[in-house]
């Protein structure tokens, strides 16, 4: 089987977040299978473009190559992908065309169409309603112009029913295909064990009296609802005066009005925003926390829950995530994104036995290794390229 991965940035582009980890975690996962992967993509970093040599295949293993499309114009244009990326789709059984608000899906779906190549979208979220309110008014049309034309000859592919039920509002006639993200369970099992002192050191570079560790992840950007945390946090202080919130990652445009509310709830000793962490660090940050929460607007999946529960941790998901499954193991909370529900069930947690909720987390964090994902992926190309 000879697949075409069609995607917008690639590793290492992690600016971009949580998608270019399943993005790369996927197609490796599928070369084990022995599957011959292409990716096609750009050398977009946000606001720069990747130190890497453009326009070329680059081999990964015996099964995975890529190819990283020099941008004329970072995030907006590249020539070279409009002008070559027919040969990538020619050569395919299969197309997965992933993100959707791009200009390398239109062009990969016109190509993708010429050829008579199946396809499978990803949108990797796009489509909740938060979404599609949020960020360029022009979503939909886009969508009626550039994504519709193809709908009939295409396989939608969601992480959830949740994102399922998305795709199926704007477009009702589609197929769609659940399958979940994943992660790579084994990179969480082993961390460093540090005492609540030696945590706040760690991340903040201060020794601070500390009862519970409470931490939170992601861009720092509206989407995220990070101000619905930090205001839950002030409630959850008058029973827990001890308790530090520590939220890590990159700024996408939040991280001043977000200080700026620490500030304003006179915060400064309580709550962190730690910037971007990984590797090691970021195993020893969710697993040492009593609690991971993300008041999220809108996740398809959410690896970053995931990768909470891998490490041990119990999380505390908004309704706006597929993640309600963790009520009934028993390692977590599903609430609506308000201050007064995110602090209950952050208050409900903390009492909870933290070495219980250990196990409990990583039992259901084992069902999500990109080991098993991957082979639901195979599974559906080979009954995708043999459907008539």
């Amino acid at each position: 089987m000879k697949l075409s991965v069609v995607i917008p940035s690639f590793y290492p582009a992690v600016v971009y977040g949580g998608p270019i980890f399943t993005s790369l975690h996927t197609v490796e996962e599928l070369a084990k299978l022995g599957i011959e992967i292409r990716v096609s993509t750009t050398n977009a970093n946000m606001t720069k473009r990747l130190d890497i040599e453009p326009n070329v295949w680059h081999k990964q293993n015996d099964h995975l190559f890529v190819k990283y499309y020099n941008e004329i114009i970072v995030n907006k244009l590249s020539f070279a992908l409009l002008l070559a990326l027919w040969k990538d789709v020619k050569d395919a059984d299969i197309v997965h065309v992933q993100g959707l608000f791009s200009y390398p899906v239109p062009i990969a779906l016109i190509y993708s169409k010429l050829f008579k190549k199946r396809i499978l979208l990803t949108p990797h979220g796009t489509l909740g309603q938060w979404c599609l309110s949020s960020g360029s008014r022009f979503k939909l049309l886009w969508l009626k112009c550039l994504i519709k034309p193809f709908n009939s000859k295409t396989i939608w592919h969601a992480t959830a029913e949740m994102e399922k039920m998305e795709i199926l509002s704007v477009f009702p006639d589609a197929k769609v295909k659940v399958i979940a993200n994943g992660i790579q369970i084994r990179e969480f099992q082993n961390f460093n064990a540090l005492t609540q002192n030696d945590f706040t050191k760690k991340f903040v570079n201060k020794a601070l009296d500390t009862e519970k560790v409470i931490v939170s992840m992601g861009r720092l950007q509206k989407k995220k609802g990070f101000d619905i945390l930090i205001d839950s946090f002030v409630k959850v202080l008058k029973q827990y005066p001890d308790v530090k919130l520590f939220i890590a990652g990159q700024d996408e445009g939040e991280k001043e009005d977000l200080q700026t509310q620490i500030e304003k709830l006179d915060l400064e000793e309580k709550a962190f925003l730690i910037g971007q962490i990984s590797g090691q660090d970021k195993v020893d940050f969710f697993a040492n926390a009593d609690l991971f929460v993300l008041s999220s607007h809108n996740e398809n999946f959410g690896i970053v829950y995931a990768e909470s529960l891998a490490a041990g941790t119990p999380i505390i998901a908004s309704k706006n995530t597929p993640w309600s499954e963790v009520e009934e193991a028993d390692c977590g909370k599903w609430v609506n994104n308000s201050i007064d529900e995110t602090a209950n069930a952050i208050l409900d947690m903390l009492k909870k036995d933290r070495e219980l909720m250990r196990v409990n987390a990583k039992r259901l964090a084992e069902k999500y290794d990109w080991i098993n994902i991957a082979v639901q992926f195979k599974e559906v190309f080979k009954k995708i390229i043999n459907e008539k």
